[in-house]
């Protein structure tokens, strides 16, 4: 059996040592350690199981991959005159680096083994719960990354040999020649500071990634990986590297992929360095803040951010914000005002001017509006806090105006403030852990039984994706009157189709009211009260059901009848809400 494996490995080992090479290979390491660990991996897959085909060496290949991958040992000392030979980035290869570990062994099974989708998720469900579509979903990542057509993706894959990276030989110097040269080094790193400076700022494999200042231009919507390192202390690499190695030794949310750094500088008396891991798709990213102060240093921070677009980043406890390029003419305003007073905001090399601590209002869950112009997407309202770890959420406004398409970030009228106030200040939605959220209006008139002039709001919610969405129903001040209700949605549903209901209370009874977008053509409520239903009239459609009466000292009921609302579109589809 032995000999079968031998022989089969020496008519693919070149393939098996390529395939482990480029699953291992995530920029960090230098070349000659990934080969002796992709090496590693290829010897103890051969020695693991029965079998000698390549098809089950390449199958124990990849469990050996996902479960046991090797360490890349690096050596003790390095000798003076030997260098690894550098193998030029590419750009599929370089791709492949920015994608998670898994995503990289899911691509290359599929473009270098020439496995499908749904032959890797079955290959690889062992030990991942994967499917065909996370598997589609990596290849169009690092396809679109990488910019290469089918035939310049095959030819960089295939011709890539791990094999063939050597060690340069030692040059062919007398002995007197090599000695003196050694001794001139010992003089030179002895005789002052300035070389010790130059090597310890020097980059090395492994390094984290500084990104230059002129990327995110190059992009209509930049991306968090466009992020450009900012701030006074971005080159020194000794700093950048301590902060990444404090947050690879963090065993509660160790990073995922490479890092890269995007603020490196002194904030109110503290070296800070900001980075963000590359997970690839399957997860979002993670940014963490590394701090160094005269008694400490270590990561305090970590926490993931709700989209790819970049987002603010509280620096610690400093007040302060970090900003990526794209994002300008910032101000801010306290969300419990009647209406928004906005204060600009000063930027100095990608960090805010300290916003007042009073303005983080406990009742307000500590936060603040924030108003910015984005380069891709025009106008933007952002939820911050003063935590560093709590989410920033954007706010998007389901767009009512039929003149215009898509949503919009821009607080344009007295509604859209108040809407933003119940988020905040009246507790419609948990913030700290919230990701972005899409707000629309179902109604706006008056309740029954003298209850005042009142608007009914979806909000919806894109973390976690699909979680269904909620109706508030606030009055003009931006108090909620009732518990939250239901609809028929989610983040990513169409904005005209969406519909609400909630139960309210008045002075005398409950009643229900449920609304729908332009989209909705009717409702129907069925259940113990009956069956109600209301039609599309004057652009809006609405249902108000009287329910039970309040009786007695105490105003309640056993419970609220059992009912649901049906929200009809125009082409016969239908939804079914519960309004508790």
């Amino acid at each position: 059996m032995r000999t079968a494996i031998l022989v089969t490995m020496r008519g693919r080992y070149t393939d098996l040592v390529r395939l482990a090479y480029l699953g291992l290979d995530d920029g960090t390491a230098p070349p000659e350690s990934v080969l002796a660990a992709a090496r590693r991996a290829v010897r103890h897959s051969a020695r693991a199981g029965p079998g000698s085909s390549y098809r089950q060496l390449r199958h124990r290949l990849a469990l050996e991959l996902l479960t046991r991958p090797p360490h890349h040992r690096r050596p003790f000392l390095r000798r003076l005159f030997f260098e690894p030979e550098a193998t030029p980035p590419t750009p599929l290869r370089t791709a492949l680096q920015r994608s998670s570990p898994h995503e990289r062994l899911a691509y290359l099974l599929v473009r270098l083994e020439g496995l499908t989708a749904p032959e890797v998720a079955a290959e690889l469900n062992d030990q991942l719960m994967i499917d065909a579509w996370d598997v589609d979903s990596a290849l169009t990542d690092v396809d679109e990354r990488a910019g290469l057509d089918p035939t310049a993706r095959h030819d960089e894959l295939r011709g890539f040999d791990p094999t063939l990276v050597r060690l340069r030989p030692p040059p062919s110097l007398p002995m007197t020649v090599r000695i003196a040269l050694l001794l001139v080094t010992v003089v030179l790193i002895s005789a002052g500071s300035f070389g010790y400076e130059h090597w310890r700022n020097a980059g090395r494999p492994g390094d984290p990634l500084v990104v230059d200042n002129a990327r995110w231009n190059r992009h209509g919507v930049p991306s968090l990986d466009d992020w450009p390192t900012q701030g006074g202390l971005r080159g020194d690499r000794a700093l950048l590297r301590r902060a990444a190695t404090a947050w690879k030794a963090d065993r509660r949310d160790p990073p995922l992929g490479r890092v890269s750094v995007m603020y490196a500088g002194t904030v109110s008396g503290a070296t800070i360095v900001v980075m963000h891991d590359t997970p690839g798709t399957r997860d979002t990213p993670m940014v963490a803040q590394y701090f160094e102060r005269p008694l400490s240093r270590g990561v305090e921070s970590i926490r993931s951010l709700g989209n790819d677009n970049g987002q603010l980043v509280m620096l610690g406890t400093t007040w302060r914000y970090l900003v990526p390029p794209w994002l300008t003419d910032l101000s801010y305003s306290l969300p419990d005002q009647p209406t928004a007073g906005w204060v600009p905001l000063q930027v100095t090399d990608g960090v805010t001017d300290a916003i007042p601590w009073r303005s983080f209002d406990p009742d307000c869950q500590d936060y603040v509006v924030l108003r910015m112009n984005h380069k891709g997407t025009g106008a933007v309202t952002q939820l911050a806090s003063h935590n560093p770890e709590s989410a920033t959420p954007l706010v998007w406004f389901r767009d009512a105006d039929p003149r215009r398409e898509g949503d919009t970030g821009s607080i344009t009228d007295r509604a859209q403030w108040t809407t933003v106030h119940a988020l905040s200040c009246g507790d419609a939605v948990y913030l700290t852990e919230a990701g972005d959220l899409r707000v629309g209006r179902l109604w706006s008139g008056e309740l029954p039984d003298g209850g005042g002039h009142a608007t009914l709001v979806s909000i919806d919610v894109s973390v976690p994706w699909g979680a269904p969405g909620i109706t508030a129903l606030m009055s003009d001040d931006g108090r909620l009157l009732t518990d939250r209700g239901n609809t028929n949605g989610d983040y990513s549903a169409s904005t005209d189709s969406i519909a609400g209901a909630v139960w309210w209370r008045s002075s005398k009874r409950w009643h229900l009211i449920a609304a729908g977008g332009s989209g909705v053509s009717g409702l129907k409520m069925v259940g113990e009260l009956g069956n109600r239903d209301a039609r599309r009239r004057d652009g809006r459609t609405v249902l108000m059901v009287p329910g039970p009466r309040l009786r007695g000292e105490y105003p309640q009921v056993a419970r609220l009848p059992v009912v649901q609302v049906v929200a009809y579109e125009p082409d016969g589809d239908h939804t079914v809400i519960s309004p508790t």
